[in-house]
């Protein structure tokens, strides 16, 4: 898993992730990082580039937002749970640590960041519906047991 300042190391060396299974989890400054173009504005346009992205890096892809963009380079899927108020710091290491835990489970990179946009969309959603622009990753990470159950 490569998040944070590894995806400039990576977007220096892409080969790096090649024959690996890796996840990249960018946000969208990082993904213009890693592509050398800005985040596309529409989903079609999003879906096509986070595709190619994935592709180019023989990686697995999660762009971070207020919606989340999954992609293995052939299948893709968005995440739609998420809140726009986990759109700042923190939220991206409490997706990559949960990734993390899943991929250490055993789970793909893809269905482990599935699974992760989802739990930590589900969870910071719930915090925010209480705490609204004050929410910080934290109080998302106090919900994470209650989206378990």
């Amino acid at each position: 898993m490569a998040d944070a300042e590894a995806l400039h190391a990576v977007a220096l060396k892409p080969d790096v992730c090649k024959g690996k299974r890796i996840l990249l989890t960018p946000n969208a400054g990082e993904f213009q990082v890693l592509s050398k173009r800005p985040w596309p504005s529409s989903e079609q346009e999003r879906t096509i580039a986070v595709r190619q992205l994935a592709k180019h890096y023989h990686a697995t892809i999660i762009v971070k937002g207020a919606e989340d963009y999954v992609t293995d380079g052939t299948r893709v899927h968005v995440d739609h749970e998420g809140s726009p108020y986990l759109t700042k710091g923190g939220y991206g290491d409490l997706l990559a640590g949960v990734a993390g835990a899943l991929l250490a489970r055993g789970q793909s990179p893809f269905e482990a960041a599935k699974a992760a946009a989802y739990l930590v969309g589900r969870a910071g959603r719930m915090a925010s519906a209480r705490l609204r622009e004050s929410t910080l990753a934290t109080d998302a990470l106090a919900q994470l047991a209650n989206v378990l159950n």
